[in-house]
């Protein structure tokens, strides 16, 4: 994007390549979002500040009538994300959320497909760890009930609500759960046309909880046929487009050039605030039926 002018916030101690207050390969930095906000003609603001700061810095840009893109999970408690949608919706700020799944054109190929039909109706989607993964990432759980502790499970969640076209309605389990043996109930979700989606308990590290050190499968059948689509692979998302030019066709570097046309109001932003509370939900959801082994209506 060479018409964009970046500027990045670097807080004293957290990243010591960077140099605070001054300039990192010809981008001025400031120890501070107020700062920055005060000394730059910002037009939008991309947030991926650590989750106990998040909050404060989404709110001071949203007063600012900076739009933002916003990291995901837009907070870690479905209570506090509301909050700061509700911020956004009050100032009419353009509040997006980073889900860069939607821009891979190998997945916008698959939900062409998808939603015109050519598997068929009913769809049936298994989640499970992908061959070349190596292992899943352990996660931290304490915390309340309402803390969604995972990453993965909202970009999950948001890619089978996009690729199927459709909202979850209902989270069950499946199978044994605790007692004699390892933990070991499926984790399925429905949707509204029918879709039903089951996630497999190797994914899910502690149960309910959507825990993936690089990469998940998506098996997804219907009458007509079946695919299977890897996701999540590496951490540009590169993977999900084999073969793309790295340093100009990610699906990240996508996302972002879909902000800037948002931000100029030349195209909608690809994923927005409804889009990340909705998966936060959803995980939310998920984790309850897992935690008390019951339905969860959404």
């Amino acid at each position: 994007m060479p018409d964009v002018l970046l500027a990045a916030v670097v807080e004293p101690g957290s990243c010591p390549s960077m140099q605070t207050g001054g300039e990192f390969h010809g981008v001025d930095t400031f120890p501070h979002h107020r700062i920055l906000l005060e000394q730059f003609p910002a037009e939008g603001m991309v947030i991926c500040v650590s989750g106990d700061r998040r909050k404060e810095t989404v709110v001071d840009c949203v007063r600012a009538g900076k739009p933002i893109l916003c990291e995901n999970p837009i907070s870690g408690a479905l209570v506090e994300a509301r909050e700061m949608w509700a911020v956004a919706q009050a100032h009419d700020v353009l509040f997006g959320v980073c889900f860069p799944v939607r821009m891979s054109s190998t997945c916008s190929r698959v939900r062409k497909r998808i939603l015109q039909g050519s598997l068929g109706n009913p769809l049936t989607v298994t989640v499970r760890q992908s061959k070349g993964n190596s292992g899943l990432s352990s996660e931290d759980t304490s915390g309340g009930d309402s803390v969604i502790r995972t990453n993965p499970g909202t970009a999950l969640v948001d890619t089978l609500r996009w690729l199927l076209g459709g909202e979850f309605t209902l989270a069950t389990v499946t199978g044994p759960g605790e007692g004699t043996g390892e933990w070991s109930a499926r984790l399925r979700l429905e949707m509204n046309h029918g879709a039903v989606v089951t996630v497999e308990r190797s994914l899910m590290d502690p149960p309910g909880v959507v825990t993936m050190a690089n990469a998940v499968c998506l098996e997804i059948r219907g009458p007509r046929g079946r695919l299977e689509l890897e996701l999540f692979a590496g951490a540009d998302f590169a993977g999900l487009d084999p073969g793309c030019d790295r340093s100009a066709e990610t699906p990240i570097r996508r996302m972002l050039a879909n902000f800037v046309e948002a931000v100029r109001g030349r195209a909608r932003v690809a994923a927005g605030g409804t889009d990340g509370l909705r998966a936060m939900e959803v995980v939310e959801a998920a984790q309850r039926a897992c935690k008390y082994r019951t339905a969860v209506v959404l």
